[in-house]
């Protein structure tokens, strides 16, 4: 069976939208929306355009003169949202972790939902949901304020 590599993200990502939805494991938001991330993010360079990633490494750039090596980026923003602590366990760790696991897997999504909106769009029903619970659950008025603050360079490439 040949399956494209875009389709297996999809499938985990709206996977991981509808487990978050319906209000189950969010442990396997994280490790699937990770998953689905690595694939996405991939294929967003593939189309020269720029990744959630790359994003984060042009803002770091801007605001401390530092541009983050790439892997070392990713590796930071999988811990900030989650998918490391829940996917991992090095031998010399503990084996047990204080998460806030509905903030990491909302974070988790969120991240992953950028590179599939870049690919794809913003019109399938899995990625409306997502964005109407983020709506109606996060600070809305703050984020859309904090937004109308950012300069023009700093905003994510159309």
């Amino acid at each position: 069976m040949r399956v494209e590599k875009f389709d297996i993200a999809k499938a985990q990502l709206e996977t991981a939208v509808w487990i978050f939805l319906n209000g189950h494991d969010r442990s396997s938001v994280c490790t699937l929306a990770g998953a689905a991330s690595g694939i996405l993010d991939n294929l967003v360079k593939r189309t020269g355009k720029e990744s959630f990633v790359d994003y984060g490494r042009r803002i770091n750039q801007a605001m401390t003169g530092h541009t983050p090596k790439r892997q070392s980026y990713v590796h930071h923003i999988e811990k900030q949202v989650g998918i490391t602590p829940n996917k991992h366990l090095a031998i010399d760790e503990e084996d047990i972790i204080e998460i806030d696991l509905e903030t990491s897997a909302r974070d988790a999504l969120i991240r992953t939902m950028a590179d599939y909106i870049v690919l794809a769009g913003k019109d399938e029903h899995f990625v409306k949901a997502f964005f109407q619970y983020c709506w109606n659950n996060m600070d809305n008025s703050v984020i859309m304020e904090q937004y109308a603050l950012v300069p023009a360079k700093m905003r994510p490439k159309q």
